[in-house]
């Protein structure tokens, strides 16, 4: 059984290049290539080549590297997608509480439609769906 050998790399944008440099201390060196296609290939050829391995024998886990221009708006994006995810998901479960008192009360679905401005399908499937799914 052939074991295959992990080896972390960072690739980063320098000019019309992409370089790949790797985080193993058997690995001193550094590849390069034109197109981000490429990266994961070139990087398993340039590992093989200076370890004197079969290609097959190596993974090259590659982090593409973000610009650091943007990287904290990227950041900033990805904290607001995932507040707005909660929110929505907060929003849902008092969407289905509302709808649960009114039924509780008596309202059918179709006066639970009208005040809510919704169709009485839409209140039927927000009186049935799991918390985790609406």
């Amino acid at each position: 059984m052939m074991t295959t050998r992990t080896i972390e790399a960072t690739a980063s944008h320098e000019g019309k290049w992409w370089e790949i440099s790797f985080h193993d201390d058997d690995l001193d060196t550094v590849t390069s290539t034109r197109s981000i296609n490429d990266v994961e290939s070139m990087a398993t050829d340039a590992a093989a080549l200076w370890l004197d391995v079969d290609p097959a024998t190596i993974h090259v886990h590659v982090t593409y590297a973000l610009p650091e221009a943007y990287r904290s708006s990227w950041e900033t994006a990805q904290e607001k997608a995932a507040a707005a995810r909660e929110a929505e998901a907060e929003a849902a479960q008092m969407r289905r509480t509302v709808i649960a008192n009114l039924r509780a009360d008596g309202y059918t679905l179709a006066e639970a439609g009208k005040l809510l401005g919704l169709s009485k399908g839409r209140v039927h499937q927000l009186a049935h769906t799991p918390p985790d799914h609406a």
